[in-house]
């Protein structure tokens, strides 16, 4: 039975706040993006741009660069530009790959039906200081976000209608740029291909749909499997902190949800931020255990994208792990914690004072991150190399510049040639 105009009227009337408040999270989040794609480029970024700036043909990029400071299609723009351009110039894809995905979460807001939870979702990426930093800077981060969200949302639609071919086109196309451009893509499309075969498999779906549908699979497949075999086995991996997975785990939670990195030099710090990683933790595992009761297949798929790094992490033991590793699981605890929050918002007075207080609380802490990132800047080194290269001879003695980690400085000096 179809909604009658005064129904459909009056939805549209209950979801017009929700619109309101993710036009100005949109508003907010794209203020917040400029403002943090300003500075010098920092380590991983010159480090990037260095890669590639020796190079005479971009088909090296794809055979030459066998490192995972190459994200491909990021090192084809850093070499179209060169190496005299302004950071904000090598940042601009990012910028835009990074509005371009607010806008994607705003146009998913059906106002037919409940939009807390997207709208809410919408907010918390908007401003989440992670996928600000992240998102911004010269490398593939903000485009594989992108294609993870419009992956996720191309998959929701497929469930609903199998033979939405704008949808299965959507998923192939996003999951093959994801591909390359970067290599945790996997962690979205090897937990999204396992659960969309699955459900293939067991729904009663009509086999000439279900053709269509594995051939929507067939090209990321393809495409992943073939950089895998080109590109990304035996590919270097630049070093890092070693420290415990729990405590990166722990931090990256913290951060995510507007706390502080676990300081070893700091106690109570670090005593807040496990108390707020435990807090979220059992927050988005028990709205993710009332999503998979409600037999929702999306409440699998988010599963599936929440524990697949972890089980690559046991699996695999690596050296070091980065918080930006879980980039794309952060985007969907974020999905997880908006469910939590919309509905705490639909019960009595008491739930929407706590669920408005969380969110302020969130949003207001990220804000404040990127704040301190916009005023202080990702780096300072070329200011420095500058100021010495410039200042006079004290006593005789020509200024110079030191520091305990010779490769990332002997990686500024060589950028600092260049630029100065």
């Amino acid at each position: 039975m179809t909604d009658t105009p005064h129904q459909t009227s009056a939805v549209c009337h209950r979801q017009a706040p929700w619109r309101v408040l993710a036009l100005a999270a949109v508003f907010v989040g794209i203020t917040l993006r400029c403002l943090a794609v300003q500075g010098e480029l920092w380590l991983d970024e010159l480090w990037s741009l260095l890669h590639v700036a020796d190079l005479t043909d971009p088909i090296e990029i794809f055979t030459s660069v066998k490192h995972d400071n190459n994200h491909l299609l990021n090192s084809l723009w850093l070499w179209c530009l060169g190496s005299h351009r302004t950071s904000v110039t090598y940042r601009l894809p990012s910028l835009f790959f990074s509005i371009v995905l607010l806008i994607v979460l705003l146009r998913n807001l059906n106002p037919r039906q409940r939009s807390g939870p997207s709208a809410m979702w919408l907010i918390l990426i908007a401003t989440s200081y992670p996928v600000i930093l992240y998102c911004t800077e010269a490398r593939g981060y903000s485009l594989t976000v992108l294609m993870s969200a419009i992956g996720y949302l191309a998959l929701q639609r497929l469930i609903e209608s199998p033979s939405d071919t704008k949808a299965m086109v959507s998923f192939s196309v996003a999951s093959i740029i994801g591909c390359m451009s970067h290599a945790i893509y996997i962690l979205f499309l090897a937990p999204a291909i396992v659960w969309f075969g699955y459900c293939i498999m067991t729904s009663s779906i009509r086999s000439d749909s279900r053709n269509i549908l594995r051939l929507a699979l067939l090209p990321p497949i393809l495409v992943a499997c073939a950089l895998t075999v080109t590109f990304y086995t035996g590919m270097e991996i630049g070093g890092a902190p070693l420290l415990p997975y729990l405590e990166v785990a722990a931090s990256t939670i913290s951060v995510s949800f507007g706390g502080e990195p676990l300081s070893a030099s700091n106690p109570s710090i670090t005593g807040w931020s496990c108390f707020l990683a435990i807090f979220v933790v059992t927050v988005c595992l028990s709205e993710l255990f009332l999503w998979l009761r409600s037999k929702d297949p999306c409440a699998v798929l988010v599963a599936l994208i929440i524990i697949t790094p972890w089980v690559a992490v046991t699996a695999l033991q690596p050296h070091f792990i980065l918080p930006r590793y879980f980039l794309i699981q952060v985007v969907f605890a974020y999905l997880l914690m908006a469910r939590f929050l919309s509905r705490l918002l639909g019960r009595n007075f008491i739930g929407k004072g706590v669920a408005a207080l969380m969110l302020l609380s969130i949003v207001s802490a990220n804000t404040r991150h990127t704040y301190q990132l916009w005023t202080l800047g990702r780096s300072h080194f070329l200011r420095i190399f500058h100021g010495a290269s410039t200042a006079p001879s004290v006593g005789g003695q020509t200024p110079s510049i030191g520091g305990d980690q010779d490769f990332q400085n002997s990686l500024r000096l060589r950028y600092a040639k260049v630029r100065i």
